[in-house]
């Protein structure tokens, strides 16, 4: 019986070439396709998981904005601005945040001699501030707590950490 399913099968094949071949393509078509968006999802994830990673693992940052109702009884579309005090609150109320830190971004004009070279983003931060968006000094060290107590003026250029 199975001898004969094989042959009245193989007979159809040799009658319909061109069905018999497109009905392949389709088949190794689909199995493509289907290979290759599965190979582009996965490598659109380790993408993605490396850019959060270099990002800062379980990092949570606010951006101040501006109000978009009227809280307390002020009105609609006050800036909301971050303060060493909400930070000691965070502090002292969220038990299982690590490090906190205010972040000020500047872009200074640079110039060299009597000529004006450009910009370049300038970042005041804290010392747990490396640790915590995963970067380490291309050259010289961190900044840390003394810097910051004897209020040095301590530049340093960054990459993000190796994985």
């Amino acid at each position: 019986m199975l001898i004969e399913i094989i042959l009245e099968a193989w007979t159809a094949l040799k009658r319909n070439v061109t069905r018999s071949f497109l009905t392949m393509l389709g088949i190794v078509w689909g199995i493509a396709t289907v290979t290759l968006l599965i190979a582009y999802g996965n490598s659109f994830r380790s993408v993605l998981v490396h850019g959060f990673d270099a990002f800062g693992k379980g990092a949570v940052i606010c951006w101040p904005q501006q109000t978009s109702e009227q809280p307390g009884g002020q009105r609609a579309g006050k800036k909301v601005v971050l303060e060493q005090a909400d930070l000691d609150m965070v502090k002292q109320t969220a038990s299982l945040v690590k490090h906190v830190c205010l972040e000020t971004v500047r872009r200074p004009g640079i110039a060299y001699g009597d000529r004006m070279v450009g910009t370049a983003p300038v970042r005041g931060v804290c010392p747990e501030y490396g640790e915590m968006r995963n970067e380490v000094p291309s050259e010289g060290r961190w900044i840390n707590a003394e810097d910051e107590i004897e209020r040095r003026r301590v530049i340093c250029g960054t990459r993000a950490m190796p994985q």
